[in-house]
């Protein structure tokens, strides 16, 4: 295979440089952030997903957000007025494998609305929307003006309601409803809280 360059010529001035050795794995499709048509790449390097993170962040003039997955982590950001995003999850091996989206628009085509499952209150910053071997796959960021503790009720009181079923006693990882596994992370902000979601729906 042949080590990354420019992944794709009309999107090559918005986005961020790939790791140095990544392997390019081919073209993976069309996903949807907040709205946006973005174009796929996949890769794979052979660092742990921190390590590349690390790299990727310190880039000049990205200045990303970064998001804790809970086999990865997850990078965004916007250049030249349209949207990237990376998402770094962590193979068997060790190794990383990499999707890079790149906005194909400058505008949303929709707007992105938040889960039902939500409490009154939240507001949505991200939602992506994509397809692997789990089945359909939504990330979503949240904020909220409740503190952790109270926002975390209010969660909780959200999901039971619509039949949701904890998949352990105590604490709010991870979420069961028929086909599909909530997987939540809550955490602290100067000012009220954020919710880092990733939603899986199976196949049959």
């Amino acid at each position: 295979m042949l080590v990354m360059g420019l992944l794709w010529s009309h999107a090559a001035a918005a986005q961020p440089s790939v790791p140095p050795g990544a392997v390019d794995r081919g073209w993976g499709g069309r996903v949807r952030v907040n709205g946006v048509r973005m174009d796929v790449r996949l890769f794979e390097v052979r660092q742990p997903p921190l390590e590349v993170a690390d790299g990727v962040a310190r880039q000049p003039g990205l200045d990303p957000w970064l998001l804790p997955l809970p086999d990865g982590v997850m990078l965004s950001g916007i250049r030249d007025e349209r949207p990237w995003l990376m998402q770094l999850r962590r193979s068997r091996s060790g190794a990383t494998q990499g999707l890079l989206a790149v906005g194909l628009d400058a505008k949303a085509n929709g707007r992105a609305l938040p889960a039902a499952w939500t409490p009154s209150g939240a507001t949505l910053l991200l939602d992506l929307q994509t397809q692997d071997e789990r089945g359909r796959v939504a990330h979503r960021l949240y904020v909220h003006d409740a503190d952790t503790a109270t926002f975390s009720r209010l969660l909780q009181a959200r999901l039971t309601a619509l039949g949701w079923r904890a998949a352990s006693d105590g604490g709010l990882m991870e979420w069961h409803r028929a086909r599909r596994v909530l997987q939540l992370v809550v955490v602290a902000r100067e000012q009220g809280s954020g919710l880092l979601a990733v939603e899986i729906e199976t196949g049959e």
